[in-house]
């Protein structure tokens, strides 16, 4: 996909893009919730955590069990937008192991469908799912990499430049007397933590004491998401 200043300037009023550098790499964060490599053509999106409404279900929550469908949706539709050789799910796709007898014949065939849209679809393990089945389609591995940057699930302290998820970071900000919270891209200068895509998940603040040890306050940089808007750092 040839990305242009008009391109840019047209999503960014539309959807809300922001161009960003992790090592070496342009990347596009997108306020939806993904990271697009230009370079690379692969569009990344982390923590899914499909089949977490029948997992809370099965334990008593009585939740829609809706949100593989609506995170599948959100998915397809940055599928469309960015038309990526390569879809890459950054970890914790799946809520837990049983995830995969759970999930529902027409949300397989919903998936199935979005993977048949793209030349290849990679699963990185995570704490949730470190074993995804042949079934679900794609390949799954442990990490990969982008020049330079690794992409993995959780933060490796022997990576030079790294793309994580595991955190779900989130953040407050306030805006025109307005204050919003909402999912964030968490970065310093070697290290981006994705916020998560799924519908059902929870986050961690950037101000909690794990965070704070990945990302300082004096080295980390937060872009809010909220309502299709990114809100970069204030300079």
């Amino acid at each position: 996909m040839a990305i242009t200043p008009d391109w840019l300037s047209a999503q960014h009023q539309c959807r809300g893009v922001f161009p960003v550098r992790l090592a070496s790499l342009p990347l596009l964060l997108d306020a939806r919730g993904a990271c697009y490599f230009p370079q690379q053509d692969w569009l990344v999106v982390s923590d899914l955590h499909l089949e977490k409404g029948s997992f809370l279900h099965s334990v008593g929550n009585p939740i829609s069990q809706m949100d593989t469908y609506a995170t599948l949706i959100r998915l397809s539709s940055l599928i469309d937008d960015y038309a990526p050789a390569t879809v890459v799910c950054l970890g914790d796709s799946f809520h837990d192991s049983r995830s995969f007898s759970r999930i529902s014949e027409d949300d397989r065939q919903l998936l199935s469908r979005l993977q048949q849209n793209v030349k290849d679809w990679v699963w990185i393990q995570g704490n949730h799912d470190p074993d995804i089945p042949e079934t679900m389609g794609g390949r799954a591995v442990k990490t990969l990499m982008a020049d330079s940057v690794q992409l993995a699930h959780e933060y490796d302290p022997g990576a030079d430049y790294q793309l994580i998820g595991h955190y779900h970071p989130k953040c407050q900000r306030t805006v025109r007397r307005h204050r919003f919270r909402g999912r964030c891209f968490l970065m310093t200068e070697s290290l981006m933590i994705m916020p998560a895509f799924g519908q059902y998940t929870g986050g961690l603040d950037i101000d909690h004491e794990v965070l704070l040890a990945l990302a300082p306050k004096r080295r980390r940089r937060h872009y809010l998401l909220y309502d299709n808007c990114i809100y970069p750092p204030v300079k």
